[in-house]
């Protein structure tokens, strides 16, 4: 007979891969078409000012709300040491049944952690299927913010669905803790 603690740690192996799923659903749908037909709120204009360019950022930091086939998920993305071998994704999601969920995908040091109902667990082994799933999402966010202005946010459709980035800051100054288990 399995004590109680196996059984719950199942359960949340359980949860975490049907939500390593939708992620994927997600992500499938903003790379069938990552700059999608829409444009961003906010000022056309940045006052003179040259709009951030998020194709080079060092670090991006912005959050997500992504409608698809109604049904509503929110993200941050935290990135950091982006377009080397140490890149640094952290993902804070909350599901639409209100779940949170946090990644940290380390791929210098190809490591996983994931933070669900109050325990960080380390899901190393399977690194290769989160920075699968993961990766390829923030690189589509990341272009589709190629377009931004600069000011306001960024809203745009894609095959039906919508997507609206907000909070963007293009290299912010990220501590390292945020890319550990435990970090806020």
């Amino acid at each position: 007979m399995m004590n109680k603690n196996a059984v719950s740690k199942l359960l949340v192996v359980g949860v975490v891969v049907i939500v390593v799923v939708a992620a994927g659903v997600a992500a499938y749908w903003l790379l069938a078409n990552p700059g999608g037909t829409g444009g961003q709120t906010g000022s056309e204009e940045t006052g003179g000012e040259t709009a951030p360019n998020v194709a080079s950022a060092n670090s991006l930091q912005f959050d997500v709300i992504a409608t698809i086939n109604g049904v509503q998920e929110q993200y941050r993305f935290i990135a950091k040491n982006i377009g080397t071998s140490n890149l640094m994704i952290r993902v804070d999601q909350t599901d639409p049944q209100g779940n949170a969920f946090k990644y940290i995908i380390n791929s210098a040091e190809q490591k996983v952690w994931v933070y669900y109902n109050g325990d960080w667990m380390d899901m190393s082994a399977q690194f290769s299927t989160y920075w699968d799933q993961w990766k390829p999402a923030f690189d589509g966010y990341r272009s589709s913010l190629e377009g931004w202005s600069g000011t306001g946010d960024y809203e745009y459709t894609a095959n039906g669905n919508t997507f609206k980035i907000t909070n963007i800051i293009v290299n912010p100054t990220l501590a390292d803790s945020l890319f550990q288990p435990g970090g806020h």
